[in-house]
């Protein structure tokens, strides 16, 4: 996806997100508590601007694994690409607190695009930068 995009071939680059979502979708009817599946659904569908279908599936989860910082921080991420700054700077920061390590990318992800500058975020990853 990523590829095509890079080549201004948009697209492609849904048609093959739309084939991603329906392959998650289809792991997820027959692994149902696959959480790294289920965000990466709640991600795509982000990516095509489906909010309702990307919260439904970053609800569930985030609530099996609340104090998972993978899953927080990428919580996070799908809430930055629905442009939802609020949401998305209280699932990084409990990323942060519980343990996500690699601020310096944060700093940088352009799905956080949305908290780079705002002065919360900056403080969270001035405080973990100090620790590292």
């Amino acid at each position: 996806m990523n590829a095509f995009h890079a080549l201004g071939e948009a697209e492609s680059a849904r048609k093959l997100r739309r084939q991603l979502i329906r392959v998650l979708e289809q792991q997820l009817e027959v692994v149902p508590e696959d959480v790294r599946a289920r965000i990466l659904l709640a991600n795509s569908y982000a990516s095509l601007g489906e909010g309702r279908n990307a919260s439904e599936h970053l609800e569930k989860a985030v609530a099996m694994r609340p104090n998972d910082p993978n899953v927080l921080y990428n919580a996070a991420c799908t809430y930055g690409l629905l442009r939802m700054k609020a949401e998305a700077l209280a699932m990084f920061s409990k990323a942060a607190a519980a343990g996500f390590s690699d601020i310096e990318w944060a700093s940088r992800d352009s799905d956080l695009a949305c908290l780079h500058g705002d002065p919360e975020f900056e403080r969270i990853v001035a405080r973990n930068n100090q620790r590292s």
